[in-house]
């Protein structure tokens, strides 16, 4: 009896063993779930603002994880505390508890004055490489030169985690701006139209979205109200839907320039300037381009643009006078008629964008062959500089001195032009008519070249060079300036000088079509081309900045030693080192 008694009393101590091991695991199992759940909850709240709820949670049964095993070890906790070594930890701990406090509480303050734009500069450095989030000269003389307070409204949509980072990214670009105005102040605010529908409309945005759903900025003065809307790209397609030659141009253009009238001739067969699908040949996507320099952007016919010279020609007001008028691509042939309209309003100081294709009409250029410009009969050819496999697709490149420097083309260095003639002039330097005071009639400058290996092709069927054809180099574009026609007589203004006008004249469309527009330096080769013919030179002068990316590129070789030295020489080298410490210790 006594020795079943004695059994039972020894297999009865194994359990409460069992459980009182049990008990301490528990206890350290809860302060490691307790530390982890903390940190989780951080970094939820932190970096997934969506579920901060979750967050908050997860740190809160974290604190009581922690709380609960510090309750069942409170002894040894006392014990520890009040020795030397516990003394010296607690000391070690409230300092690392002080300096982190310290350290949150300066971040809060940055973060809260950054947010509201009121960081001093000279607490800041931009330490990028190319000084990505450092204003240019161009936006600190913007900034400089504002004649009144500005309040800049945002009008983008936060239906997505994409928008959410748009709206951080251009709050970011604008912080900027406030932080540098000084003179006048520059305020921004963040308003989803669709919560706030009345101030949508008082701020006239409605025909800027006209069903495209893309962010916009208004600039609003606050003394004269003057306003300026700025249309950004779709997020979906970028983060950063607003640039810094955005916001320059928005404060630009509400500042001292007035909106200009900018046409597209209609009524021959024309690209579409309303489809902005970009799989499409259209140049919709061009147009949204126009728009975001503040341009006043429609459609028009000759009878309506006769009209309007009329009209012009009566009262004389330049508010009349459309700033340029833009032909693209025509498929019908131009009437005798319509190319008096239009040579008419050349002469008036008018200004005209011709963009033409290889087999475009004869009549189009023909229209401006008073000025001297001529064209060829074919398709453009460069063996050295195109996109493979297609001869006739040219890349325009600065590297192999292609793009002469002008004011359109400045720090340019690819251009796509995907099937073009070449344009030209008819007589040599020396044959243009020039005036008294020794200026010349017209004065043109080519935009872009193709290369000595090229020349024009006018077969069809057989991509070959012949000597019939005409060989390279070769404009494809150029910019005119002209007081009158080679055979007519400038006109002298009342100011002394000459009346002036511009042409630039492609001779391919499709670069700035919805297609090809955003490749390379076409967009800017569009948006730069009307900003010289309306004269708004401090548009060109603004170009966005480029993110430098970064890659690192390994040879095959290179490739291998990184993957084997991490998979089997640095295991290899760990073991034989512990392998080693543990002999010695043997």
């Amino acid at each position: 009896m006594k020795k079943d008694e004695r059994k039972f009393d020894n297999d009865g101590a194994k359990p409460l063993d069992f459980i009182k091991n049990y008990s301490y695991s528990i206890q350290y199992l809860s302060f490691i779930a307790g530390i982890i759940m903390s940190i989780v909850g951080l970094m939820i709240i932190l970096f997934l603002r969506d579920i901060q709820f979750t967050g908050i949670i997860l740190i809160s049964l974290g604190i009581a994880s922690i709380a609960l095993s510090a309750i069942f070890n409170i002894k040894k906790i006392k014990v520890f505390l009040f020795s030397s070594k516990g003394l010296y930890s607690a000391n070690t701990f409230f300092i690392l508890v002080g300096v982190l406090i310290i350290s949150i509480l300066i971040n809060s303050v940055i973060y809260v004055s950054n947010k509201n734009g009121a960081t001093p500069s000279w607490f800041r450095s931009d330490l990028t490489a190319s000084k990505e989030y450092d204003l240019s000269s161009q936006a600190l003389n913007a900034i400089e030169n504002l004649n009144e307070n500005m309040e800049i409204f945002m009008f983008l949509r936060n239906d997505s985690s994409k928008d959410a980072v748009s709206i951080k990214r251009t709050e970011d670009l604008l912080s900027e701006f406030s932080r540098n105005s000084n003179k006048n102040s520059i305020k921004f605010k963040h308003i989803d139209p669709d919560l706030d529908p009345n101030l949508s409309s008082s701020l006239n945005i409605e025909r800027y979205l006209s069903g495209r759903d893309l962010p916009i900025l208004v600039f609003r003065l606050d003394e004269s109200q003057r306003l300026s809307h700025i249309v950004g790209k779709d997020p979906n397609e970028s983060i950063d839907v607003f640039n810094e030659k955005d916001v320059i141009s928005g404060i630009l253009i509400s500042n001292q320039v007035k909106r200009k009238r900018v046409f597209f001739l209609s009524g021959h067969e024309e690209r579409d300037i309303n489809n902005i699908d970009r799989s499409s040949d259209s140049l919709g996507q061009a147009k949204i381009t126009l728009e975001r320099d503040n341009y006043d952007v429609s459609s028009i016919t000759t009878d309506e643009l006769s009209r309007i010279i009329l009209n012009f020609s009566l009262s004389n007001e330049l508010d009349l006078f459309p700033a340029a008028i833009i032909i693209s691509d025509p498929l019908d042939e131009i009437l005798d008629s319509e190319k008096n309209v239009i040579q008419e309003y050349i002469s008036l100081g008018g200004n005209l964008m011709l963009l033409l294709e290889p087999d475009s009409p004869k009549g189009y250029i023909e229209m401006i062959s008073d000025w001297g410009i001529i064209s060829g009969e074919g398709t453009l050819i460069d063996r050295i500089s195109y996109v493979a496999p297609n001869l006739e697709f040219l890349q325009i490149k600065d590297s192999n001195l292609q793009i002469p420097d002008h004011p359109i083309t400045h720090n340019f260095d690819v251009i796509y032009f995907p099937g073009s003639k070449f344009i030209g002039l008819s007589l040599m330097p020396e044959e243009i008519p020039i005036t008294d005071e020794g200026t010349p009639y017209i004065k043109a400058e080519p935009l872009a070249y193709t290369t000595i290996s090229s020349w024009e092709e006018t077969s069809k069927e057989i991509i070959e060079f012949n000597q019939e054809d005409i060989s390279g180099p070769l404009p494809v574009g150029l910019a005119v300036e002209a007081i009158s026609t080679i055979k007519g007589n400038p006109i002298r203004q009342e100011n002394g000088e000459y009346l002036k006008s511009k042409m630039i004249i492609f001779g391919d469309t499709d670069f700035a079509s919805n297609r090809f527009i955003f490749s390379a330096k076409n967009e800017d080769l569009f948006a730069n081309s009307l900003n010289w013919l309306t004269s708004d030179v401090e548009l060109i002068s603004i170009r966005p900045k480029v993110k430098v990316f970064r890659e690192l590129v390994l040879t095959e070789d290179e490739r291998n030693f990184v993957r084997w030295s991490g998979w089997i020489f640095l295991p290899t080298l760990s073991l034989s080192l512990g392998f080693f410490s543990w002999w010695r210790r043997r």
